[in-house]
């Protein structure tokens, strides 16, 4: 018995594809070989970076000598 196929199509537009052929046969040490291998990639890689951003928190510190000037107001 076949297993049955869980994946789902997603279209864009021609313009969008023929740029995405356009960046994977100029950079060929990117090791892509079709464009629906790019788009997963992306995707891929904008979810890991979204969960990612979600845990990391900015911290602002401004650093100075003790024999800097105190008359200096912080930004």
């Amino acid at each position: 018995m076949a297993s049955k196929d869980n994946r789902v199509t997603l279209k864009i537009e021609k313009k969008l594809w023929k740029e995405i052929e356009i960046l994977i046969e100029s950079h060929p040490e990117w090791g892509v070989i079709s464009v629906p291998e790019f788009v997963r990639r992306a995707i891929d890689s904008e979810i890991r970076d979204r969960k990612e951003s979600e845990t990391k928190r900015v911290i602002t510190l401004c650093l100075s000598s003790e024999n800097e000037d105190k008359s200096r107001k912080d930004p």
